[in-house]
């Protein structure tokens, strides 16, 4: 249906309304801010045998580009947008129903094209000859209410108000300051029973692309939501008090779970703050933007 109406519009020297397009942006597309993401993990966790508790902090910061500004959110249409989506497209039906051509005259003017080819001259032959017949002559005739209908068939979905912005570079250090215990009673009499004690206790560079980090703006609401994935890791010192200094890779994560979008926090960037509860510990996230 779409080519057809397409070619209708063509004929009639009419601009293509139909299709939603996209809006300037609040800011223009390609504009770029830097956002500073503090993210603490603090859980404490205990069994029969063992506990531990851990502090890790990734401090990251991230150049994030701004993508073209929409009427619609990513998250998909409201209910009046999608009424508005239908009724543009039942527009968009009865406008091809009241211009478009008929199928012979749209196999007529295929052929002419596979006859031209690249040939300008043999194309504009056709053309004028194709001007003369009566359903031509007709379709242009209509030409003025062809434009008014063409009006109506932009569809009216709000502002553009909302704004994606993708990573172009991050960076950033990974800490942490953990505690284990695990405590064996041994078996009968005590026997092979032992308490270690092991810190991890240590900052590192994280690799870059561990920070998947995706900002929503809405220009109007005033928000700014994040989607963060944040699989960082990291390999820091750690004393075990049986084992003495060693290594240990540890994850930012824990056991509390990031949700797949934080907010929308009030304001358009700016600093926010928020806290993520999980049943060992939290997540507490700051982000600002420069």
């Amino acid at each position: 249906m779409h080519h057809k109406l397409a070619t209708t519009l063509a004929i009639l020297s009419l601009p293509l309304g139909a299709d939603l397009a996209l809006a300037k942006g609040p800011v223009p597309e390609g504009a770029t801010a830097t956002v500073n993401i503090s993210m603490m993990v603090k859980e404490r966790t205990k069994s029969q045998w063992s506990n531990s508790a851990i502090e890790r902090v990734l401090n990251a910061q991230c150049v994030m580009v701004a993508g073209p500004a929409t009427s619609v959110a990513s998250t998909g249409p409201t209910a009046e947008q999608e009424a508005a989506m239908a009724e543009q497209q039942a527009k968009a039906q009865a406008f091809q129903q009241n211009y478009a051509p008929s199928d012979n005259m749209m196999a007529q003017m295929q052929a002419l094209a596979e006859k031209c080819g690249e040939d300008e001259a043999c194309m504009m032959a056709g053309v004028q000859e194709l001007s003369k017949t009566p359903e031509i002559q007709g379709m242009v005739a209509k030409k003025d209410q062809a434009i008014a209908d063409a009006e109506a068939l932009k569809g009216d979905l709000g502002p553009a108000r909302y704004q994606l912005w993708h990573p172009q570079s991050c960076s950033g250090t990974l800490s942490a300051n953990d505690t284990y215990v695990t405590s064996d009673p041994g078996g009968e009499g005590g026997y092979g029973a032992f308490t270690d004690t092991t810190t991890v206790n240590g900052k590192a560079p994280i690799d870059p692309a561990t920070v998947k980090l995706i900002i929503e703006t809405d220009s109007v609401g005033n928000t700014t939501s994040y989607r963060l994935g944040a699989p960082v890791q990291a390999v820091l010192p750690s004393v075990s008090s049986m084992k003495g200094a060693g290594q240990a890779k540890v994850s930012l994560m824990g056991s509390t779970k990031l949700p797949d979008t934080i907010g929308p926090l009030k304001g358009v960037f700016g600093k926010q703050s928020t806290k993520i509860a999980g049943s060992d510990g939290n997540i507490s996230l700051t982000f600002q933007a420069k």
